[in-house]
């Protein structure tokens, strides 16, 4: 990432941290308000176009106001968090290889079902899928990867840098848990904080927030919208392309009430993401 070009004391580092936060809060929130005033008036033909709509809307709104503050409130520039367009050839690559890696483990012990869609819905699937990926990915990328880290980076160190934002990614997805078990939330903390060690690692590397966004949003297209669904039988729901059913309901490979995102085999493909970005450069 580009070299630090500020220097904020204790109080204006965590003041900074906790408005970027509720910005990216403000950003959902005032989208999802605007699209349920606008379409209580006017009717779509589907809700999956709503969903396209809605993470757009809050996409554009989001980097808006990021924006807004990091150069009208701080007179500071995007660069100077890391936040640039720098795909490099082995982001695209591990961005891949993890979903991939973990569908496939999951296909071998469970069971691979299609679902049936026409071609429209599935256009319009892939589509919002997409858009909700894209949404996730950059804007909580430019928030834990660029902003905090950043932030944290310029006030402490590096260690403290990856390791504070990892831990609070783990903490804010508590609330998504489908059901909450002390085991279920240690499993979710572990996990959500190693998958953070490894989106700030691929920013470091890529000395850019550009390649963990795409990382996470590739992971997000195919393990958290209505692509592949890998669940148990009881665990079913929504309607999705793909399903890939698992017979245990073994915590460590369900995620607890978190999901799969959650399980080792997940875990596994974090921490080999993690050790290809850690080798070496090669002069």
């Amino acid at each position: 990432m580009n070299q630090t070009q500020y220097n904020f004391s204790t109080s204006k580092t965590l003041v900074n941290i906790l408005v970027y936060f509720l910005l990216f809060l403000a950003g959902d929130l005032f989208s999802s308000i605007s699209f349920d005033l606008l379409f209580s008036f006017v009717e779509l033909p589907s809700n999956t176009l709503y969903v396209i709509l809605r993470m757009l809307g809050a996409l554009l709104l989001t980097a808006f106001l990021f924006w807004l503050y990091t150069t009208k409130g701080l007179h500071l520039k995007m660069k100077d968090f890391g936040i640039t367009p720098n795909i490099k050839k082995w982001g695209v690559l591990i961005s891949v290889f993890l979903p991939v890696f973990v569908t496939a483990i999951f296909a071998m012990i469970g069971k691979f079902e299609v679902n049936s869609f026409s071609a429209g819905e599935i256009c319009l699937i892939i589509i919002a899928s997409m858009l909700i990926a894209l949404k996730s990915g950059i804007t909580e990328e430019m928030l834990f990867r660029g902003y905090i880290m950043k932030l944290l980076e310029s006030r402490w160190n590096k260690y403290i840098a990856i390791l504070i934002p990892s831990f609070l990614f783990s903490l804010v997805h508590i609330p998504s848990m489908e059901t909450f078990t002390v085991s279920g939330v240690l499993l979710l903390i572990i996990s959500g904080t190693v998958v953070g060690i490894m989106f700030s690692l691929v920013s470091y590397k890529g000395k850019s927030i550009s390649n963990s966004a795409l990382l996470h949003a590739a992971w997000n297209f195919i393990m958290i919208t209505d692509i592949l669904h890998i669940t148990t039988a009881q665990g079913t729901y929504g309607s999705p392309i793909f399903s890939i059913i698992i017979s245990s309901d073994n915590v460590f490979l369900t995620g607890a009430g978190f999901g799969i995102e959650a399980s080792i085999i997940a875990i596994i493909g974090y921490i080999l993401v993690c050790g290809f970005v850690l080798i070496p450069k090669k002069k």
